[in-house]
């Protein structure tokens, strides 16, 4: 089979590798769609340091079971499914608390086991989710960052028709905002400083979508709010100048929650979180939300199919890679087709 393999910073060339045969408990699945998400391309950079080099990167993927091994009981050949990116051990602390996404033991897809830039990718059955025939294998590539940005949304508390502002308006700022605005987010104000992702937040209902190398990003939230500054702050970008903006974007007393995870040390404004009693938190994965997510673009109540504006094959994966890591293509989601239906 064909897969893109990480071979260094800024290195990810296309390979030919054997094909993945199942064991106990394990299933090979044809990869349909594959999205490609920020922490990958921070990933294929070097920026995160957390890609070992010969691993075969790509969390977001739907496709039909090829293979199954032996004791595989809840799918069979030729299942539409879509894969979960968290390997849990079942077994920890965290895990009997119902906090699988912290897992002690978890194993990343694209990380700690190959992923699904790939024509073929080998994932244990607890990782597959039965894909609805309403959802196409494009729609159903958005479960896996939708259900991101929902958990995200679930943990951070906020009224009724609060301000919320989010910084960065990449595929989970932008998902960030529909689950926001679902679960009843009053003004929503998005900072970016690319002019067609700020585009795309305003198609999907942003209130404000503030080009931060126009406008003073902290200072329009404030003026927004007379003042206050905003009731919850989502940061979905993870370096130093988007965390600080995010803490002082927050009115006080308010809730900010971060998202992104690319730079891994930031400085951080003690006085301010203490003196203004701000409430900062991380928000990895998901839990529950995988179905949430399942559910809500099933039944249309979050539609994000306007967010996939790049549809490639495998072989344009390196550089595509190239240009999102350079900043010289900003489409707000880009995906992968290692296997045309």
């Amino acid at each position: 089979m064909r897969a893109l393999v990480f071979r260094g910073p800024g290195q990810m060339p296309l390979e030919e590798r054997p094909d993945p045969q199942p064991g106990p408990g394990e299933v090979v699945v044809t990869v349909r769609v594959s999205g490609i998400c920020g922490s990958d391309v921070h990933g294929f950079g070097g920026a995160t340091g957390r890609r070992r080099v010969g691993v075969v990167m790509g969390h977001e993927a739907t496709g039909e079971v090829r293979a199954v091994g032996p004791g595989v009981e809840s799918v069979r050949p030729g299942d539409r499914v879509v894969l979960r990116s968290i390997l849990a051990c079942g077994r920890c602390d965290r895990c009997r608390h119902g906090q699988p996404n912290i897992c002690l033991d978890r194993q990343g897809m694209g990380m700690h086991f190959d992923g699904a830039y790939a024509e073929q990718i080998l994932v244990a059955e607890a990782l597959l989710v039965p894909l609805p025939d309403s959802l196409s294998f494009e729609d159903g590539v958005l479960i896996e960052p939708l259900a991101v940005a929902m958990h995200a949304v679930n943990i951070t508390p906020f009224a009724l028709m609060d301000v919320v502002a989010i910084v960065g308006a990449g595929a989970i700022g932008l998902l960030t905002l529909l689950a926001a605005r679902q679960r009843g987010a009053g003004s929503i104000i998005v900072t970016d400083r690319d002019p067609h992702r700020l585009d795309v937040a305003r198609m999907l209902g942003a209130d404000q979508a503030v080009n931060v190398d126009h406008a003073d990003p902290v200072a329009t939230v404030s003026e927004a709010t007379g003042g206050r500054g905003a009731d919850a702050v989502f940061e979905a970008v993870g370096v130093a100048a988007t965390v600080a903006q995010s803490i002082a974007m927050a009115r006080p007393g308010g809730q900010v929650t971060w998202i992104g995870n690319s730079a891994p040390e930031v400085p951080l404004p003690m006085q301010e979180l203490v003196t203004r009693e701000l409430t900062v938190r991380g928000a990895y994965g998901f839990v529950d939300e995988f179905e949430l997510a399942v559910d809500a673009l099933t039944s249309g109540r979050i539609d994000g199919r306007s967010l996939i504006e790049c549809v490639a094959p495998l072989e344009e994966g390196p550089e595509l890679f190239r240009r999102l890591a350079a900043g010289s293509l900003s489409a707000a989601k880009v995906v992968l087709v290692p296997n045309a239906v």
